[in-house]
Formats: structure tokens, sequence, C-alpha cells
């Protein structure tokens, strides 16, 4: 299992993890603490030895293999956001990796943050969510957000207007460009979405067939 679409499926499935959140936070408020947490722990992930390393192992974008091969085998209405939110953080992460300024800042700002605290562990993570929010939705609206055109967000208002919601889904774009990055480092591309679906699907499949097997 270490075809060149199985690092695909890897990272795609990060981005749609990612990307997953988005209409939770906005139509709810909140989202999956699991799955925002290790969101934030793959920003940080910037010195991966394997591809799915990035989220400390394959068992930990479950969810985002399952969204991805859903999307990739029919044309649900319903995930229409989350494909809008894919392709939009696709979009700017092309064009972050073309800017070597913005790729320098983007690494000054996470060693900054990540020296405020000893270990950028789970338990970390889980008990500063919150600061940890705040300071990473300032590097996507500092730095990456300027650089395309802005991702519109729909939900409800009376959550959207709310800081703290405000920062996780800016977080939670950063995640899915965190996750975009590791697809372009490993060959994905766009047209692969369209041309290459199967292979994609196939791969995600036999990598979530992996995972459920370690299950029992």
């Amino acid at each position: 299992m270490n075809s060149k679409y199985h690092h695909i499926a890897i990272a795609l499935a990060g981005v749609t993890q990612s990307a997953s959140l988005i209409p939770q936070l906005a139509n709810t408020g909140v989202c999956n603490n699991t799955l925002y947490q290790i969101a934030i722990k793959s920003i940080f992930n910037t010195s991966p030895k394997t591809t799915d390393d990035v989220y400390d192992g394959i068992t930990n974008i479950k969810t985002g293999l399952e969204t991805l091969i859903s999307l990739l085998s029919s044309n649900q209405k319903q995930q229409v956001e989350i494909i809008r939110y894919l392709f939009g953080a696709l979009s700017v992460t092309s064009k972050l990796l073309k800017n070597n300024d913005a790729l320098g800042k983007i690494d000054q700002r996470l060693q900054r943050i990540s020296g405020l605290y000893s270990d950028m562990n789970q338990e970390t993570i889980s008990n500063h969510v919150d600061d940890l929010s705040y300071s990473l939705a300032g590097i996507y609206s500092d730095i990456i957000s300027p650089l395309s055109t802005k991702i519109k967000v729909v939900g409800k208002a009376e959550y959207l207007q709310n800081s703290l919601v405000q920062a996780k889904v800016r977080a939670s774009l950063l995640g899915c460009v965190r996750s975009a990055i590791l697809w372009y480092q490993v060959g994905g591309s766009r047209w692969q979405i369209l041309l290459s679906r199967k292979r994609i699907c196939n791969a995600a499949q036999e990598l979530l067939k992996d995972i459920n097997q370690q299950s029992y």
C-alpha cells in the first residue's frame, strides 16, 4: 500500500476532513472536537517522515477517507459546501506554494506559537485549544487570506459573528491548507480529481479497509 495514489488519497482525505469542520462550525457553532484537534496537530507537524505521519497514522483521518469516498463516488448535493471549501483550499495553496516569503512567515509564526508550549502534543492542544485557535486564525488572516480570492463561508449569522467560531473556521481552513501542501508534495493535482477519481477512490477504500482491519 505504497502507491502514489495512496499518498494522494491520504493527503486529500486530510483536506476533506478539515473542510468538513467548517459547515459544522458555521451552522451550529461547534464541531467534532477530536477531528478539530487532529487538524491543529497536523499544522504543527511540519517535518513528517511519511505521509500518514502528518496525522499520527491513517486511523486519525478515517472520517476524511469516508467523506472523500462519498464525494468521489457520488454527487451528493448535501456535500456541496465541503467540495467548495476543499477546492478553495487547493486553489489558495497553489498560490501559497509559489510565495516563499509567505511560507517563511508561516513557518516563523508556527515556531513562535509552538515555542510557548513545552510540547505540542494532544494534551497541550486539548488544554489550550481556544488560544491555539486564535493564534492559527491570525496566521490564516494575515498571511494566507490576502494571497487569493477569499473563501466565502456560508452559515448562520449568529455563529459566524462569534469571534471564537470565526477563529476556529480560519484554523480549520489552515488545516485544509496544511493537508493541501502535503497533497501537492506527493504529486497531487486538481486534474486528478476529475480524471483519476476512480484511482483515488480505490486507494481511499483500500486505506479505509486497512483501518477497519486494524480495529479488530
